[in-house]
């Protein structure tokens, strides 16, 4: 997983990294760094979804625990940039979990649809980001302890 976020009032463009224009509060450091936690954890979620189908080895749970924490840890440093250090965020992440899988208990599309959400709200979302990366790490502790995961 990538370094710690780091505060800073730096106004950069990130014209190269990013499909938008960057808000011009958010660090080049911190949105490489979200960046780089969005599509590492994409991987994660793919491997769980098509590693058992493309390949003949699958991400062990302690693996997949290990991305949660780091999630985890990126929610939290996303929501103290946006100046809410005191958030719930396991709460608010397994809340929203909740939420996604009350019509089916899918935990992979839960993670997806985190994932989604947070990767199109970016650092600019703030809290909502941050809520949104605590239920992906949620989801893969959710997967993690499956015994028979879901797959392509």
């Amino acid at each position: 997983m990538p370094k710690s976020l780091t505060l800073t009032s730096a106004t950069l463009s990130l014209e190269e990294m990013t499909v938008s224009a960057v808000p011009p509060s958010v660090d080049v450091h911190n949105q490489q760094t979200f960046e780089t936690c969005i599509a590492l954890t994409l991987q994660a979620v793919a491997g769980v979804e098509f590693g058992p189908v493309l390949s003949s080895t699958r991400l062990p749970g302690a693996m997949l625990v290990q991305f949660a924490e780091q999630v985890e840890r990126h929610a939290r440093e996303v929501a103290a940039l946006a100046g809410e250090r005191d958030l719930d965020l396991p709460s608010l992440g397994a809340g929203y979990y909740q939420q996604l899988i009350a019509g089916r208990d899918d935990p992979l599309q839960a993670a997806y649809h985190g994932l989604h959400a947070a990767a199109f709200l970016g650092l600019s979302g703030g809290a909502t980001t941050a809520m949104l990366l605590s239920t992906v790490g949620y989801a893969l502790r959710v997967l993690a302890g499956a015994e028979d995961r879901v797959c392509h």
